[in-house]
């Protein structure tokens, strides 16, 4: 109980907040002590704490944790899992990097899913649904004011899932939420521009709108271009990275 709340106050990067509360099992209503371990450390690696390529060191992790080194390797392979760590024999974990190739292969999946989501959702017209579809949407919006780009996806990741939820179909429903945990970063990147944030809000107005309007098929193409919006601006910013 006590490393459990260890594992809780500490984390790699003391002192910044958890925005995002990615979860390695969010349907769990408690987590085990890796899982625990594993949240804190790929929330950390999400908001840019440890950046691409950078080691994470067993032992560190288990002093900060107050832990023995065995819960921290489980950790560290359910990040590996979730593709925010690579493992190496000799190298230990290391934080994956941002792949332009990797984001457009995960990307495509991920529009089809969002959109056959958002496709269930308006076929389905829940109307308790769809109110809390619509507050979740003015939440963006105030979010989106701010200028906060770790805020903004956050809600966004959250508001993915309650889509997915909605759509009635637990495969969708857990395959999206999979991919939003390996895409998180990307679409963080994609999301980091006053600009682009307001253009994610209209695309989520739009969507709205076709699934209150029971447009089955409208709503499909405004998840679709949500998600490739984001995937368009993410391999766009790693682009110009690259070149610098």
């Amino acid at each position: 109980m006590a490393a459990a709340k260890a594992a809780r106050k500490a984390a790699p990067g003391a002192g910044l907040e958890t925005v995002y509360a990615w979860s390695p099992s969010p349907a769990a209503q408690t987590l085990s002590l890796p899982e625990q371990i594993a949240e804190r450390i790929g929330n950390a690696i999400i908001r840019g704490a440890f950046e691409p390529g950078a080691r994470i060191q067993e032992q560190e992790v288990a002093d900060q944790f107050q832990v023995s080194r065995g819960p921290v390797r489980e950790a560290l392979r359910i990040l590996e899992r979730d593709g925010l760590v690579q493992i190496h024999a000799r190298r230990g974990a290391q934080v994956t990097q941002l792949d332009v190739d990797e984001v457009n292969d995960l990307f495509e999946i991920r529009i089809s899913l969002l959109g056959l989501a958002a496709r269930l959702v308006a076929e389905r017209r829940d109307p308790d649904f769809i109110a809390r579809m619509r507050a979740s949407v003015e939440r963006l919006a105030e979010i989106a004011k701010n200028a906060d780009t770790d805020a903004y996806a956050s809600a966004v990741y959250r508001h993915n899932l309650m889509l997915a939820e909605g759509s009635g179909n637990r495969f969708v429903h857990r395959m999206v939420a999979s991919l939003s945990h390996q895409t998180l970063r990307y679409s963080r990147l994609g999301l980091s521009t006053p600009k682009r944030r307001a253009q994610s809000v209209r695309n989520w107005r739009l969507l709205l709108a076709a699934v209150h309007g029971n447009k089955p098929r409208a709503a499909q193409e405004a998840a679709e271009k949500l998600v490739r919006d984001s995937r368009n601006t993410a391999v766009k910013m790693l682009r110009q990275e690259n070149v610098e």
